[in-house]
């Protein structure tokens, strides 16, 4: 049995979740987080049955893909049909007696997977931030990702990314794009503010690898349907932009190595050839790291930046990167899910630089360029 300060906390990280994250963007996980948030013995269930290594404030999405999975492995359940649309109950009833049927297959999963959101749509802020770093440097491109999951994302110069005028700006701007036309992978984001990112063309992409404890095989249909499961319901767009983005990269997947951010990713670094410069990107991979594992990873890269040239492009919540300095007011909530910080960290001929170039929604739904 759990303590009531544990189910209390467990609770209150559901309750956020619906506040900030989940309302007004995914109706259907609202409406389920605020039910789990009153519900002591599924709360319990929930505690008992996730593994230890799992950061807190990750358990509910991962709870909420756990069974998303189980609904995704029996389409013929009430819940498959509320999260493909094809029904309007009440998710939650459907949800408990999804979980009559499958309970034990939900607790294996929350014992033994761990949240992996290829968001493609996160691309729309790597684009113009490589862009940025890379503007004064024409030699081939290293693209390491912390966390890549199945590697969706170090494909992001093959995706066609649409950047339009954000309905919170009474001006207009032009439509900007920057990606192969002829794309089956569309994204959009919308810009906000006076400021408009850099969009360079496609680099010289020599290197494209991470380091994940469970990289994503998606040549596998039950660990495709994992990153599915990762993905919200009722935003049929992000479940589409995913599916396009498999069936692009299935082909030709990255090389992925197998293993620890904080230990394995300083020596991926070091591996990569003279001649190229090594972009780091992390992507809501940093909240899944422990602060001093965090701060690991940037001293390593510090070192190895003494010596050589390569740069840190990061989209996070701004308190898993303190070394960006994040202005507070900029911190303050949008009402439109946790604000992101995109920011930089580069090493140039020994020097050391660190900007903050975007605030971004935390799925770059939209963003606010600063830099």
């Amino acid at each position: 049995m759990h303590s009531p300060d544990v189910i209390e906390e467990l609770s209150a990280l559901f309750v956020f979740l619906a506040d900030t994250d989940f309302h007004g963007y995914s109706p259907i996980y609202e409406r389920l987080a605020r039910s789990v948030a009153d519900d002591p013995d599924l709360l319990g269930f929930i505690a008992t049955a996730v593994s230890p290594n799992v950061r807190r404030g990750r358990v509910p999405v991962l709870f909420l893909a756990a069974t998303h999975d189980a609904a995704l492995a029996d389409p013929e359940s009430e819940l498959a049909a509320i999260y493909g649309g094809r029904s309007d109950a009440d998710p939650y009833p459907a949800l408990l007696a999804l979980l009559a049927d499958r309970r034990d297959a939900v607790a294996a999963t929350l014992a033994t997977r761990s949240v992996q959101t290829n968001e493609v749509g996160r691309c729309a802020a790597l684009a113009p931030a490589i862009s940025h770093v890379m503007a004064q440097d024409d030699r081939p491109l290293a693209l390491v990702e912390v966390g890549p999951s199945a590697g969706l994302n170090l494909f992001y110069d093959r995706y066609r990314i649409d950047y339009l005028a954000d309905h919170h700006d009474s001006g207009s701007r032009p439509p900007l794009a920057v990606g192969p036309p002829d794309s089956a992978v569309r994204l959009e984001c919308s810009l906000r503010g006076d400021q408009v990112p850099p969009l360079a063309g496609a680099p010289h992409m020599a290197v494209r690898t991470g380091v994940d404890p469970s990289p994503v095989d998606i040549t596998d249909p039950v660990q495709r349907r994992w990153l599915q499961a990762c993905i919200w319901p009722g935003v049929p767009r992000r479940a589409a932009m995913l599916t396009a983005a498999v069936d692009l990269v299935v082909s030709t997947p990255p090389w992925l190595v197998d293993g620890d951010a904080v230990t394995g990713l300083a020596p991926l670094v070091r591996a990569q050839p003279a001649d190229v410069v090594p972009v780091v990107v992390s992507t809501w991979a940093m909240a899944y790291i422990p602060a001093a594992g965090r701060q690991h990873i940037v001293d390593a890269l510090d070192d190895i930046g003494a010596s050589r040239d390569l740069s840190l492009v990061t989209l996070e919540e701004p308190r898993f990167t303190p070394w960006l300095d994040v202005p507070s007011g900029l911190v303050a909530d949008s009402g439109d899910g946790t604000i992101t910080a995109l920011g930089v960290r580069s090493w140039r001929g020994g020097q050391c630089f660190t900007q903050v170039l975007a605030m971004c929604h935390p799925h770059v739904r939209w963003m606010q360029w600063m830099a």
